[in-house]
């Protein structure tokens, strides 16, 4: 197998590993895809399950499955001779796949079911591409300022939508074009999991309509 297909897969398998819905099942015996939000995340693991030790537990564990990923894609760059950044993103972009759109709980519940990514994203960069983690904190913060001040909005998900399409220039600058393609790609698979967050808050529909 084709060893940018075969990194992609494994970041997939372990990206599909449901640590939020699992630990929300044992401890609450509820299901966490239909429960709150229905994201299968740390932050709706905190919500629903209302103990913070699940939603710490949940995003280490996230961030673990990115970083992990992109480590085996390292392996099997070594192992193959491909090229390592190569391998890594391919790894990184398969385990926010595999965690946006679960298909073990998507099968089950017959719709598409998966978390956010941020964590699984953020892992990932970690391991391979550190100071774009940093960048997206702090551009996120500052984007959250402002759509507070602008909009009153509190809600995560425009700033991070935001933040998460702002990175990809820095990606290009500081790593260059192959970093930036491969942010581009997990931009792709984290923003349509902001979309109706995004448009309830800044495109809300209008008075009356």
């Amino acid at each position: 197998m084709n060893p940018l297909v075969t990194s992609f897969l494994v970041g997939a398998l372990l990206g599909s590993i449901p640590a939020a819905w699992v630990l929300v099942r044992l401890i609450s015996r509820q299901d966490l895809a239909s429960s709150g939000s229905s994201n299968v995340g740390a932050l709706n693991a905190l919500r629903v399950s209302r103990s913070k030790w699940v939603g710490v537990l949940v995003l280490v564990f996230d961030a673990l499955k990115g970083a992990s990923a992109v480590l085996l894609g390292g392996w099997i760059a070594h192992k193959t001779g491909a090229d390592l950044l190569s391998m890594q993103g391919a790894g990184a972009i398969g385990a926010v796949a595999g965690h946006n759109y679960n298909p073990w709980l998507s099968l089950a519940a017959r719709r598409l079911v998966g978390g956010k990514g941020f964590a699984a994203a953020a892992g990932a960069m970690l391991a391979f591409l550190p100071w774009l983690v940093p960048i997206w904190l702090g551009l996120g913060l500052l984007a959250w300022f402002f759509f507070r001040a602008w909009r009153r909005i509190t809600d995560e998900a425009p700033a991070t939508a935001f933040a998460i399409v702002a990175v990809i220039p820095a990606a290009g600058l500081i790593y260059g074009p192959k970093a930036a393609l491969i942010s581009a790609a997990i931009a792709a698979l984290v923003l349509p999991r902001l979309l109706r967050e995004v448009r309830r808050y800044l495109f809300p529909p209008a008075s009356g309509a």
